[in-house]
């Protein structure tokens, strides 16, 4: 482990750096949430602020998928929150969302759920055949996931010998 990094950052590591900003974007959104019903134009703006942190989250360390994901996750808020004025820009955000999230679903493609979310983006960015594709990539590998041995209750009874 170098420690040339030292003198440029006195007491920060990347990792550091990944975890602050994914820990501010995270009680941003748990903000956004309790004001979304009250103040929605607040909580947008809380939901955008989240949307810069996992920004950061994820530049501090883009083999992390769960900043990458929640990037896309805020940018998903962001685009329904336009869609709710009717502004012709969600269509666009969906896009970029459904885009972040396909970043996020290479770091692990195993993931049915992130495939899922892909699939939501583009359904609701009107985009209905990418929306498909997807939505079928995630059923093969949330059912997938379900067959396989290991997975909680399944194993238990496969390799019970009672």
């Amino acid at each position: 482990m170098a420690h040339d990094s030292d003198s440029n950052s006195s007491s920060t590591t990347p990792d550091d750096d990944y975890q602050s900003h994914l820990q501010a974007g995270n009680a941003l959104v748990a903000q956004a949430q309790t004001v979304a019903t009250t103040d929605f134009a607040q909580a947008r703006a809380l939901w955008q602020e989240a949307g810069k942190q996992y920004y950061l989250a994820h530049k501090a360390d883009r083999d992390e998928p769960e900043a990458a994901f929640k990037l896309a996750q805020a940018w998903m808020a962001e685009a329904h929150a336009l869609q709710k004025e009717g502004s012709p820009n969600a269509k666009i955000m969906w896009s970029n969302a459904a885009a972040q999230a396909e970043l996020a679903f290479d770091l692990t493609p195993e993931n049915g759920r992130l495939a899922m979310a892909v699939a939501t983006c583009y359904h609701f960015g009107e985009q209905p055949e990418e929306a498909e594709a997807w939505q079928q990539l995630g059923r093969h590998l949330l059912d997938g996931a379900a067959k396989l041995q290991g997975h909680g209750e399944d194993r238990k009874n496969e390799d019970s010998e009672d």
